[in-house]
C-alpha cells in the first residue's frame, strides 16, 4: 500500500496574514510559532515581517512593569504570563530607583553607588545596560530617557540599539528658602553631557519618581511638594512652570499623555479617579479641563480611600495603575476592566515596560519555556 502523501504546505501569504494577527500581548505565541518549522522561523525572523507586525499592531503591548517601593525587593513585576524579562543585573549593592521608562529603555539611578550615584540605561529586550558618565550635579532628583531619532521620524516601535537622550534635573539651594533647578542633556551619540540650563523656584522643586511625560520636544515633570509641573523644552533649552488644575492640592497625581496628544493628569480623591486634560481655548489661553470622573468603588473594594493613590500610567494602552490597601490594580480606561497585578506594598511609582517581544530579538537572547 502506498504511503500517504504529506499534506501540502500552506501558501506564504495566508500564513503571514495569520501570524500578523497573533496577539503581541502574549509574547509566547509568536515565539512558539517560530518553532513550528524552519520555514516559519525564517518568515517570522525576517525583518520585513517584523516591521509589518509592529505596524499592524501599532501600540506596543504592556508586558511588565518596574516598581519603586519602600518594601518589596521584587522590582520587576510581570503583566503577562510568562514574562520574557529578567531583572537587570546590577553591579552595585544598592537598590536603584527606576527614574523613567520610554522607547524601549529604562533609566535607572543607583544613589548608593560611589559617592554621587550612578545613572544607567537598561534595555530589557537585549539585556544591555550602559552606565552613563556622571553629570556635574550634586543630586539628581528627576530624569527622563527618550529616543534621539524622534526628529528623523522614528515611530518608536523598534528603538533597540538606537541613539538616545537623557534629560536630568538637579536642585540646589540659593538661600532664603529659594532653590534653583538645573537641567542637562546627555547624548549617546556624543557620549557627553551638554551645557546646563537653570530656573529659580521655591522649595518645592523636587520631582516625583513617577514617569515624566514627553510631548513633542517638551518634557513635563511633576513636582513633589505642590501640584505644580515643570516643563523643559528640548528645542528652546529652557525651563518653565505650569499651574495645577482646580483640584485638591494635596492629592498625589500622575502626568499622562492623552489620546489626542495633550498633556493629561490623573488623581484620586474621595475615592474617585479624576482625569484632566490641558487644552487651548479659542483665545489661545491654555487651561485644564476635567474630562472624566470614575467611581473606583464600582471597580474594586476600597478599605481606606485615604490610602488609594494613582501611581502610574501606560501610554498607548490607556491603563492607570492605582495603589490601594488591598494591592495594586491596573484600570483600563477604555473598557473599564480591572486587573489586580500585585499584592499590598508601599508603592511609590510604577513604570510600564511596553515593547514588541519578537523572535528577531528574543531568539538571540532567551527562549520562552
Amino acid at each position: 500500500m502506498a504511503s500517504p502523501r504529506p499534506p501540502p504546505e500552506l501558501m506564504a501569504d495566508p500564513v503571514i496574514e495569520i501570524l500578523l494577527r497573533l496577539p503581541p500581548g502574549d509574547p509566547a505565541c509568536l515565539i512558539r510559532a517560530s518553532l513550528v518549522c524552519k520555514a516559519w522561523l525564517r518568515l517570522i525572523s525576517d525583518g520585513t515581517f517584523l516591521r509589518r507586525y509592529r505596524a499592524f499592531h501599532r501600540a506596543p503591548p504592556l508586558l511588565a512593569f518596574l516598581a519603586n517601593t519602600y518594601g518589596s525587593e521584587d522590582r520587576l513585576i510581570p503583566f503577562t504570563s510568562p514574562t520574557p524579562f529578567k531583572p537587570p543585573a546590577f553591579v552595585y549593592s544598592g537598590r536603584p530607583e527606576v527614574m523613567d521608562w520610554r522607547h524601549g529603555r529604562a533609566l535607572l539611578f543607583d544613589m548608593w553607588a560611589d559617592s554621587e550615584g550612578v545613572l544607567s540605561v537598561w534595555d530589557p529586550m537585549t539585556r544591555h545596560r550602559q552606565v552613563l558618565p556622571k553629570p556635574d550635579f550634586s543630586y539628581i532628583n528627576g530624569a527622563v530617557v527618550l529616543c534621539a531619532s524622534a526628529s528623523a521620524g522614528c515611530d518608536h516601535l523598534d528603538c533597540h540599539g538606537g541613539p538616545f537622550l537623557v534629560v536630568c534635573l538637579s536642585r540646589s539651594s540659593m538661600g532664603g528658602g529659594a532653590t534653583a533647578t538645573a537641567a542637562r542633556v546627555y547624548s549617546s551619540d556624543a557620549g557627553s553631557w551638554g551645557a546646563q540650563t537653570s530656573v529659580q523656584l521655591g522649595p518645592d522643586s523636587i520631582s516625583e519618581m513617577n514617569s515624566p511625560v514627553v510631548i513633542g520636544d517638551e518634557v513635563y515633570f511633576a513636582l513633589n511638594l505642590t501640584s505644580r509641573i515643570l516643563k523643559y523644552s528640548l528645542g528652546k533649552d529652557d525651563l518653565s512652570l505650569i499651574g495645577p488644575p482646580d483640584q485638591d492640592g494635596h492629592s498625589k497625581f500622575v502626568l499622562m499623555r492623552t489620546e489626542d496628544g495633550s498633556l493629561g493628569l490623573a488623581a484620586v480623591r474621595d475615592p474617585h479617579l479624576y482625569l484632566w486634560s490641558r487644552k487651548v481655548n479659542p483665545e489661545g489661553v491654555a487651561g485644564w479641563v476635567n474630562c472624566r470622573v470614575i467611581n473606583l468603588r464600582t471597580l474594586f473594594s476600597i478599605y481606606n480611600h485615604k490610602t488609594t493613590t494613582v501611581i502610574g500610567f501606560a501610554e498607548g494602552v490607556e491603563i492607570i495603575f492605582v495603589s490601594t490597601f488591598m494591592g495594586l490594580f491596573a484600570v483600563e480606561l477604555k473598557s473599564g476592566k480591572v486587573k489586580k497585578v500585585a499584592g499590598p506594598d508601599y508603592y511609590l511609582s510604577v513604570l510600564p515596560i511596553m515593547s514588541f517581544y519578537t523572535p528577531g530579538l528574543a531568539l538571540s537572547f532567551t527562549m520562552l519555556s
